[in-house]
């Protein structure tokens, strides 16, 4: 079997069956022509030849360009492409002794409520900043992904209700409650600005001046510069405003099931993350102000 129908069999298989996403399976498709590339090099074209070490190289050259979650995602991808030649074309598997790599652990950066304060606060001087206000209080409002936020609709959100339909990873649907703040900012800009954007009568609820549909850059551009206005640490991202929901939820003592249920995760185990970010904070609290640490400190 050619490597090149294999590849093109499986992304059909991926895309037509297991419903993957256009997304996801040009991510596949990527590793894919590039693991492709490499194997013709090497003079294999047909899936039956490849072998162990032939792969194991591929995965050792491109290891020092990749960061360790790229490089699991390329590993992953081969062993799926294989386990399918396998059960397919009833070839050899090569990938089963292929070992992920440590993933780097870090914990996510997030804003104080003060900071969040700070860069929501706005005497909405122009419709510009009604825009920007409206699109940052319904990132953290709802914790919603940059990229769902850029897809929101208008019948998706319903400002009588307080409620926020959003189509997450996977093509999962969660209803998100809005709080009071995040419903007034959002109303000003439904009813005072985005009517007269929206020349191009677009369906989507985030518009810029032209009148078309917010893009992912234009958000991390524009909470940049209210981050630099603010004096607000400038490596926050409009990902970062997610992070403090889920963060702040949980300082208020709302329950990990929940604020799984509310970020989209399929796997609690995504969530806990911020339950590390909450005993990193009183570690450090510990170690600044406990009597006996600071005399420890001084010995």
């Amino acid at each position: 079997m050619e490597i090149k129908h294999a590849i093109e069999d499986y992304l059909h298989y991926i895309s037509a069956v297991n419903l993957k996403s256009e997304k996801t399976v040009l991510s596949y498709k990527q590793d894919l022509v590039k693991y492709m590339n490499h194997l013709e090099e090497e003079g294999i074209f047909n899936i039956q030849d490849v072998d162990y070490e032939i792969i194991s190289d591929f995965i050792t050259i491109n290891n020092a360009s990749y960061a360790s979650s790229s490089m699991n995602h390329l590993i992953s991808t081969l062993r799926m492409f294989h386990e399918y030649c396998e059960v397919s074309y009833h070839i050899s598997n090569p990938t089963i002794y292929l070992k992920s790599k440590k993933k780097q652990a870090y914990l996510p950066r997030y804003l104080s409520v003060d900071d969040v304060k700070k860069l929501l606060q706005s005497d909405y001087d122009s419709d510009q900043e009604i825009f920007e206000m409206a699109i940052l209080e319904t990132i953290y409002g709802c914790g919603l992904r940059v990229s769902e936020c850029c897809d929101l609709t208008v019948p998706k959100v319903s400002l009588s209700q307080k409620i926020v339909r959003v189509m997450g990873k996977g093509s999962k649907e969660r209803l998100i409650p809005m709080n009071s703040k995040n419903k007034t900012v959002l109303s000003n800009y439904v009813h005072n600005v985005r009517k007269k954007w929206n020349v191009n009568k677009s369906s989507y609820l985030f518009i810029n001046p032209n009148g078309n549909k917010i893009t992912r850059q234009q958000i991390h551009v524009m909470l940049k510069k209210r981050c630099e206005k603010c004096k607000i640490d400038d490596r926050i991202s409009a990902h970062s405003l997610r992070h403090s929901f889920a963060t702040h939820l949980l300082d208020g003592g709302a329950d990990l099931r929940s604020v799984q249920e509310l970020l989209g995760h399929s796997d609690i185990s995504t969530t806990q993350i911020y339950t590390h970010v909450q005993s990193k904070r009183l570690k450090d609290a510990y170690a600044m102000f406990h009597p006996r640490n600071r005399k420890e400190n001084n010995l």
